[in-house]
């Protein structure tokens, strides 16, 4: 299992924060690494108030030479489900592969706070984990030695890429204050 924990600051209020990290999505794909596409399948706005996200992700990523024979590059692709709640400015999500759905779990939540001394930070905690043991047609033993390299590889590129997407909402919001 392998846990996710990034805390990111912003230089200004909890409200505003967690207004741009809970919308308008799809055009943030250009300033995440590993990332050629964002898109948004659903949004709607449940009976008490908070909002579901469903977004497709494209990634992209140099695959362990081991894991190859196991993992393609359209394996790089899923859903994140979110639902986001302004009551305390939290958001419950989830993240749904395309392929081997079974043995792929991501879930986390994401706390947008108060910083003490000025602005705000977002936390976000998360695990994963890759249970995949077997597939026809491949020795267990290199299907079990990719799904351990595989778990760590993604891993490390989450971290990096939540830090790209909230430095993509920094940039937004500055360009956006520029126009206004």
């Amino acid at each position: 299992m392998y846990k996710i924990r990034i805390v990111e600051p912003f230089p200004c209020s909890v409200q505003e924060t967690y207004e741009a990290t809970s919308r308008d999505f799809d055009p943030l794909a250009k300033y995440i690494p590993n990332v050629t596409l964002i898109k948004t399948l659903v949004h709607e706005t449940l009976d008490d108030g908070r909002e579901r996200w469903a977004l497709k992700f494209h990634g992209d990523g140099a695959i362990p030479l081991i894991a190859r024979p196991v993992i393609n590059p359209s394996m790089l692709r899923w859903k994140e489900e979110l639902v986001c709640n302004p009551k305390d400015m939290t958001i419950e999500w989830s993240i749904v592969t395309d392929h081997f759905t079974d043995h792929f779990k991501c879930v986390g939540i994401t706390y947008n706070r108060e910083k003490p001394g000025g602005g705000s930070e977002v936390e976000v905690k998360g695990v994963m984990e890759l249970t995949l043991r077997h597939i026809p047609g491949f020795p267990d033993s290199l299907v079990q030695k990719a799904a351990a390299l595989f778990e760590p590889f993604v891993g490390k590129l989450i971290e990096p890429n939540l830090r790209k997407f909230y430095q993509a909402v920094k940039k937004r919001m500055a360009n956006e204050s520029k126009i206004k």
